[in-house]
């Protein structure tokens, strides 16, 4: 299983797990609020619902 954590700041982080080759658990802290998302590569991929700019793609290539 690989994880990436972002800490933006104080209070707001990103972190991104792969829990199966193409399912992926997305927990996003914004001012201290925690939410949990089950993504697939494809939509992670489409990171702007998630209201960012990050190319995942570097962090989880195709394949892993």
């Amino acid at each position: 299983m690989k994880s990436v954590n972002f800490q933006l700041d104080d209070n707001n982080s990103l972190e991104i797990t792969q829990v199966e080759n193409n399912l992926f658990e997305v927990r996003l802290g914004i001012n201290g609020s925690m939410s949990i998302y089950y993504m697939t590569r494809d939509q992670l991929l489409d990171v702007e619902q998630l209201g960012g700019h990050i190319r995942i793609e570097t962090f989880f290539p195709p394949g892993l």
